[in-house]
């Protein structure tokens, strides 16, 4: 067999990655975006109300993905698995449909949140002085659910890239520009946000608008390919993925927020965030290789969605060590670069970073199995990491603070890399 010469065999797998490559230049941005904004705006707005911000995002975050109700996810499958078959038709109204229910959920969002902004700030909160912050939020959520939607419609064509762009790259470069303008107050940062989402939504419909030809796509004649399931059906189950996710996600800060002081709330936060890069770095790549998930999956192509998802978990495993690594041998240095008083946070970030080294090990799973059509088994696995998730909270936040939120945050990204890869290994022995 004749050898193949090393430049030919570099080019050959710059290829096969160049579209992992495209995205994790596109969650680049967001990692210098968020890494400048919170930085930044904890030294411009200083640890108690940097606590509040983090707190307001937080809340924009579980809301928006509530409104969306999976539909989301959806499209990406449903856009993805249709054309791979030629039915653009089919796409079409996938796409239509799951864009008026994603606005519907968010503007009721938007109206329940100014409606309970007061009773949330003084009741949930503890601070009355919370509600304004949390009303100017409530103006970010529609325009956060379609942002990420339209990233997401993107990603079901093929341009992962672009859509990671769109949902994650350019929100948090544009707060942070409206930052380094000179807008350095609390209202004026969550103005800023609710203008950054709205722009990177318009700018994901008018990418969008370029790939409607791909819905003239017909079938191959003779084409028997089975019917995908109605929309909701793929939805319903992946709105409680989502939810039960970014409530897992949320749930610690916030019940910190409702038993610790807000420097607490602060510094966890940005330890918090600082761990979540794993989670850039995963889903990064996985959003991307998503359409081709659900489209190998369509086509019952078993030797090549194998290959995709050993490509996957290669891929996070050498993009996420380096950053395990920091978060387990330097994180005072790293919570130093946010600025002073965030070190306190150092014991519960090398917590964090075990939890997300599971993670990395194991990643993407989960994105598996909503393109190949098991969401309901990711509903069950995502249901009993909140019972243990929300058992750790109430247990161990009251006595230990911040250690305790870190604890369940560990175990919530360990637990979910687990079960995942345990389920796909017993539904879908050929896919891994």
């Amino acid at each position: 067999m004749r050898a193949v010469p090393p430049l030919d065999l570099l080019l050959a797998l710059l290829k096969t990655y160049s579209n992992f490559v495209g995205a994790m230049m596109a969650r680049g941005l967001e990692v210098v975006g968020k890494l400048g904004l919170y930085m930044l705006g904890a030294r411009a707005l200083g640890v108690h109300e940097s606590g509040n911000f983090f707190l307001c995002l937080t809340w924009v975050g579980l809301i928006a993905t509530v409104s969306r109700a999976g539909f989301e996810k959806a499209v990406i499958r449903h856009l993805a698995a249709e054309l791979a078959v030629g039915r653009g038709r089919d796409a079409r109204k996938a796409f239509f449909m799951s864009a008026g229910f994603v606005t519907l959920g968010g503007t009721l969002a938007t109206l329940a949140t100014i409606l309970l902004a007061y009773p949330l700030a003084k009741h949930a909160f503890g601070d009355a002085a919370l509600a304004a912050p949390l009303t100017i939020s409530a103006f970010a959520i529609l325009p956060q659910a379609l942002c990420i939607y339209m990233g997401h419609a993107l990603v079901g064509f093929d341009r992962g890239a672009t859509g990671q762009l769109v949902q994650n790259g350019l929100w948090p470069a544009l707060t942070l520009a409206a930052l380094l303008a000179g807008v350095h107050s609390l209202e004026g940062l969550l103005y800023a946000l609710a203008g950054a989402n709205l722009t990177a939504a318009l700018l994901g419909l008018v990418l969008l608008l370029r790939e409607r030809h791909r819905f003239q796509a017909e079938p191959a004649p003779g084409s028997t390919v089975e019917a995908m399931p109605a929309l909701w059906r793929t939805a319903i189950p992946l709105s409680v993925v989502e939810v039960v996710q970014i409530t897992l996600a949320s749930l610690p800060v916030l019940l910190l927020a409702a038993f610790g002081l807000p420097a607490a709330v602060g510094a966890f936060s940005v330890a918090n965030r600082i761990s979540m890069l794993i989670w850039v770095v995963s889903t990064s790549i996985g959003v991307v290789a998503a359409p081709s998930f659900a489209a190998s999956h369509r086509r019952e192509e078993w030797d090549e969605l194998r290959r995709l998802n050993r490509r996957v978990r290669l891929a996070v495993a050498v993009f996420g060590a380096p950053i395990v690594a920091a978060m387990l041998l330097a994180p005072e240095m790293l919570l130093h670069l946010i600025g002073p008083g965030f070190e306190i946070a150092a014991p519960a970030l090398m917590v964090m970073g075990i939890g997300q080294l599971i993670n990395c090990m194991l990643p993407c799973q989960d994105i598996v199995l909503s393109m190949t059509g098991y969401g309901s088994m990711l509903r069950w696995l995502n249901t009993a990491q909140f019972v243990v998730c929300c058992t750790i909270c109430v247990l161990l936040i009251p006595p230990l603070g911040m250690m305790g939120a870190a604890i369940a945050t560990a175990v919530f990204a360990a637990q979910g890399a687990i079960g995942t890869t345990l389920a796909v290994r017993h539904y879908l022995p050929k896919a891994f």
